[in-house]
């Protein structure tokens, strides 16, 4: 054999060779690979949503649920025929230029591709008539979340959103581009129990590639329905009372720690956060310097004023500091080291014994029972009543307030803890800032006699097997003489039937509260009321805060007043 010949020999020998190993590779090593990558061409799946848990209040009232919708998706195989379109075009109503767009847009291995979402009852009918005579589509019932009381008890309910890059590249969750997860409030915390499991509808291509298909179908679970302990009647009492304020109200039974009313002004609408904003609409929003996305019970911090002083009473009381009948001596201001400390009561209260200087809330006498128990004691017990600690609420967003200290102080500011500190803090002024929700856990503490039910909105969970009750949670306890709970309840008494709150006495029922009014450095003053009382020996808790209301006997114990009024007689259903 010539060389010439040998050498083309070899050559196609060679050829043979790399042929063979790469049909190998093609074939056995990335056999796998191919054979996935060929059925997708012919393999597209439909997401179908879960139907999302319904949440009710407590006397099944529904706060929020699904209402079904009908969205268009385009299926394989993706072929742009203009005389099919542009009838699809003319039933939905929809400009052939946009819909050739998204044409334009599909590869091979695109999924199914929503055309349009809630399609009504005629554009329904006609694409089920003109079916032969359209590009393949699928309509798949879908559900659209719905508030039907708006803004009503919306810092609670909270709202959804398209899912984020987060929930999408977390494997656990399963999300899919596109999907609503909840954002705020108990659709954001309870977001496990509320979704359920998405299903799947699986189109099949024929190998021929043409337009016949076969279907098969996973079907979604349900998400689990919700009762809260929100009680609506309640709600709307609460949001009515406080009108216009800015502010809060909450409403719990001390002994169960169950939130009957949550109400925060300004509200949202959260059936906005679905149908969606303009862009005028949501800067208007997030710019509002009134802050209506924000829950100011749990999510904002503020003096408390002369809320605190409870607090001090405590701390003086079992520390044996005071007793009931020691007196004091208020001319309308307190005298220490050259500085003058004033009491709210121009001209001063005069001679005054300690449980008056709690019904009348006398600056004075707490400068003096301040001074006499010490920071270091009025830091333990404000510690005690979780007064710079997190409650732990089933909510998201919750904020936890904050106690000065010396060693605070001496490494924030490189200065000593004076004298006058103590007298600040003594009246809730100074550095001291709390939330309104941790304020309403210390009163709960007071009228449990230094019990702390966790506070909770979840009530139920209604699963397959039944409702699933949520126990209630002691999560604080602290220990105090019982007479010293009867000397403190004394002078709460006296606030409400003859001191800063008689605007929220009734005849014939125990009353126990407290006014607070907090300077403020960028405006009026800010104004509060806490109070407990009881209905059928049910401890409840009412507690309200206005920004900037000047005064918390004239602007914050009227709305509680509205409120007490009528849980004592007009409520039903409230236990």
């Amino acid at each position: 054999m010539k060389n010439h010949e040998i050498f083309f020999k070899r050559i196609i020998e060679v050829a043979i060779l790399l042929i063979i190993l790469r049909l190998f590779y093609l074939q056995i090593y990335k056999g796998d690979f191919y054979q996935d990558l060929a059925q997708r061409n012919y393999m597209k799946s439909v997401i179908l949503p879960a139907p999302r848990g319904i949440i009710y209040d407590r006397n099944g009232v529904i706060l929020a649920e699904n209402k079904i919708k009908y969205s268009l998706y385009l299926i394989p195989p993706y072929k742009y025929e203009r005389e099919k379109v542009n009838r699809l075009s003319s039933i939905i109503k929809m400009k052939d230029k946009d819909i050739e767009k998204i044409y334009n847009k599909i590869s091979p291995f695109y999924p199914v591709v929503l055309l349009k979402n809630n399609l009504d009852i005629k554009e329904i009918l006609l694409l089920e008539e003109n079916r032969d005579d359209l590009p393949p589509f699928s309509i798949n019932i879908e559900f659209e979340r719905y508030y039907p009381f708006g803004a009503l008890a919306s810092h609670v309910i909270g709202y959804m959103g398209e899912v984020s890059k987060e929930e999408l590249e977390d494997e656990e969750s399963d999300y899919s581009l596109g999907e609503k997860s909840g954002k705020y409030g108990v659709e954001a915390f309870y977001e496990k129990y509320l979704r359920g499991k998405k299903g799947f509808r699986g189109i099949l291509l024929h190998a021929s590639n043409t337009e016949k298909i076969t279907i098969g179908q996973k079907d979604p679970v349900p998400g689990k329905s919700l009762i809260l302990s929100l009680d609506l009647n309640i709600q709307k009492v609460a949001e009515d009372a406080l009108g216009e304020e800015r502010g809060c109200v909450i409403v719990s039974r001390a002994d169960t720690g169950e939130v009957l009313s949550m109400a925060s002004h300004p509200a949202f609408d959260p059936n906005k956060f679905i149908t969606g904003f303009t862009k005028e609409e949501w800067n208007n929003l997030i710019n509002d310097i009134n802050k209506p996305l924000n829950n100011k019970a749990i999510s904002a911090l503020y003096l408390p004023g002369s809320i605190f002083k409870l607090i001090v009473a405590l701390s003086a009381l079992e520390n044996k500091k005071i007793s009931p009948n020691d007196t004091f001596y208020c001319p309308g201001e307190f005298h220490l080291g050259g500085y003058f400390y004033k009491c709210w009561k121009k001209g001063g209260h005069r001679r005054i014994n300690f449980v008056d200087g709690i019904a009348q809330s006398c600056n004075v006498v707490f400068y003096n029972v301040g001074l006499k128990v010490g920071e270091d004691q009025i830091f333990k017990y404000a510690k005690d009543f979780m007064l710079d600690s997190k409650v732990g609420i089933d909510l998201p967003g919750e904020v936890k307030g904050f106690i000065p200290s010396k060693e605070w102080k001496a490494k924030t500011f490189k200065e000593p803890w004076y004298p006058g500190d103590t007298v600040n803090l003594s009246i809730g002024q100074g550095f001291v800032l709390v939330t309104p929700l941790e304020i309403h856990s210390m009163m709960s503490m007071i009228a449990t006699e230094g019990i702390l039910v966790k506070p909770h909105v979840l009530k139920d969970i209604v699963t397959e097997n039944g409702i699933e009750e949520v126990r209630p949670e002691i999560i604080k306890e602290v220990k105090v003489n019982k007479s010293i709970w009867e000397i403190l309840k004394e002078g709460m008494k006296k606030v409400v039937e003859e001191g800063t709150g008689i605007a929220v006495k009734f005849t014939g029922v125990e009353i126990f509260g407290k006014t607070g009014t907090a300077e403020n450095p960028h405006g009026e003053s800010h104004a509060w009321f806490s109070s407990f009382f009881r209905v059928n020996d049910v401890p409840y808790v009412v507690t309200v805060f206005v920004e900037h209301g000047k005064s918390g006997g004239g602007r914050a114990a009227p709305i509680a007043r509205k409120i007490i009024e009528y849980m004592i007689k007009g409520g039903k259903n409230i236990e």
